[in-house]
């Protein structure tokens, strides 16, 4: 097979134009292609109003050699390329000499699922398909239940705190944006696994070719769901609404997420390893979305609009303080969301409809944590500490609700006047307006003093985001507070076989500290659950 990079075709261009461009590339007639098939689709806007898609295909031909013509072809963007198929873990008809289909039948026998986040359900979906009748525990509700907690919070600032935007069926990123993008390679094919799958319970299947692939918090529930059937109809077996408490169990995968704290409280305590490590917090921005749509792609018209869609944006900065700053889980067409899930806390989130139709993009900017910050050598759940304290602070700043502010006022401590704002707000759940600043300040006497810096270093991310999307920085830009989970502060180790340090124990997600998103959180636990059939099969 062929593959080809940097095909260009005008945005509203039919692709059936590949083929005959494909074969001019290749200098052969476009009657020796036999089958065409786009790996990948991405916006190319450097020449704007001039916008291009860029694919990445590949080609089967009646060529008897095309190796040979790809080495006369000299071209750095055509070369030779098999088709990544995963294959599925299997295991050994029987072990311990019993057969397969009976060792499962004990329930001792069989592994344990923790947590039904992206991690967790993919390694319970290959465990089941490998014949392992895996149990699953999940301390939140099924996604039906979990709709209508989640609108509680959100309409009413009722917290569930074992059913919520974080705990549940799906995991926290059943109520995001359910980007599916990662930057994870993908030799083994698990990440094409993630995506078809995705698809086969009812996701658009140009989530497979887009270079920034989407599904949607409203199509995300149904696909968790079908998911969770096919994984009963192979003999898994779901508790929700039950909270895992470890004594010493075996062949448990560890996938809890990074918004258990008591459950990482509890395994410290049963000896298992963790270790502080660096992380990002930060506030959540929201501008027009048609202000993004034309710094990115210029004016275009109805048409090629819909077929880009809505634009989004990837910064970084690194400030004077030495912080990272940088933009992260853009949300074009989105909102703001209450995403807590303790009393007394308020942490925010972003979130897409699968239309990403809504009138302002949000993203967090959020500056880089290190564990110096927190003492984490000393302490490795100090990152947890530091998450409570500003999450209890934003809290009490509106009274339970989703504190707001505008930049102006953030970066000046002077009130935006009522005629320069035009931004209105797009908020999943209720919003006071706050000082947001007050969340990063530190008294001498605190062990965070280190983080007075983080408001400035923001100010000075935003200023720079302004040099490439003009309006970044205006007065009436609307901040909120605090997004504190963009990624675990723990990292729990494991060896080669993927195991921690108590025995039988394979953690494994972005609660583990191995993954980043939906689709990398997924393939890890793809590789949690191989690991324990590779275990299985030795025994």
């Amino acid at each position: 097979m062929i593959r080809i990079n940097q095909l260009k075709l005008h945005v509203v261009e039919p692709t059936e134009k590949l083929r005959n461009k494909s074969a001019a590339i290749l200098k052969i007639n476009a009657s020796h292609i036999r089958k065409l098939e786009i790996l990948r689709r991405s916006i190319d806007a450097r020449k704007k109003p001039e916008i291009y898609f860029s694919y990445t295909v590949l080609l089967e031909t009646d060529l008897k050699d095309e190796a040979g013509l790809v080495r006369r072809l000299r071209n750095r963007d055509v070369s030779i390329a098999e088709r990544m198929v995963y294959q599925m873990p299997e295991l050994h008809s029987s072990i311990s000499g019993v057969p397969v289909s009976e060792y499962f039948k004990q329930d001792e026998n069989r592994p344990i699922v923790v947590g039904f986040g992206p991690a967790g359900m993919f390694a319970a979906l290959i465990l089941a398909h490998a014949g392992a009748r895996p149990i699953i525990y999940e301390r939140g509700a099924t996604v039906e239940e979990r709709i209508h907690d989640v609108e509680d919070l959100w309409q009413r600032g009722t917290l569930h705190p074992e059913s919520n935007p974080q705990f549940g069926e799906g995991g926290a990123g059943t109520f995001s944006d359910g980007k599916l993008n990662t930057l994870t390679k993908d030799k083994s094919g698990r990440n094409r696994y993630v995506l078809e799958k995705f698809i086969a319970h009812g996701a658009d299947p140009e989530i497979l070719i887009d270079a920034k692939p989407h599904v949607g918090t409203d199509q995300l529930v149904g696909i968790v769901r079908g998911i969770r059937k096919e994984i009963q109809s192979l003999g898994g077996e779901f508790h929700f609404h039950t909270k895992f408490t470890y004594h010493g169990e075996q062949n448990v995968i560890l996938a809890i997420g990074h918004s258990s704290r008591d459950t990482y409280e509890e395994l410290l305590q049963a000896g298992l390893h963790m270790e502080g490590k660096d992380f990002a917090m930060g506030f959540r921005v929201q501008h027009p979305q048609e202000m993004i749509n034309d710094a990115l792609y210029g004016k275009v018209d109805e048409a090629m609009l819909k077929a880009l869609g809505p634009g989004a944006y990837k910064f970084t900065h690194t400030a004077e303080s030495g912080r990272a700053v940088y933009s992260f889980c853009m949300c074009p067409g989105g909102y703001v969301v209450n995403s807590s899930s303790e009393p007394g806390r308020l942490c925010i989130n972003g979130m897409s409809y699968h239309a990403r139709d809504g009138r302002n993009a949000n993203a967090a900017i959020i500056v880089s944590i290190r564990k110096e910050d927190y003492h984490g050598d000393a302490d490795p759940l100090g990152g947890l500490k530091l998450q409570r304290e500003l999450e209890a602070r934003a809290y009490r700043l509106a009274d339970g609700k989703i504190p707001m502010e505008r930049y102006g006022s953030f970066k000046t401590g002077e009130e935006v006047p009522p005629e320069e704002i035009s931004i209105s707000p797009a908020f999943r759940g209720l919003y006071q307006e706050a000082d947001l600043k007050r969340i990063f300040q530190f008294t001498e006497d605190s062990p965070f003093t280190s983080l007075n810096d983080v408001n400035a270093s923001f100010i000075e991310g935003m200023e720079s985001f302004a040099h490439q999307i003009p309006g970044f920085n205006r007065p009436d830009t609307i901040l909120a507070g605090i997004e504190a989970r963009t990624s675990s502060p723990v990292r729990i180790p494991r060896d080669e076989n993927l195991e921690a340090n108590l025995q039988g124990i394979y953690p494994c997600g972005e609660g583990a500290g191995y993954a980043g998103g939906i689709t990398s959180a997924a393939m890890d636990g793809m590789k949690a659950a191989e690991a324990l059939v590779k275990h299985y099969n030795l025994l």
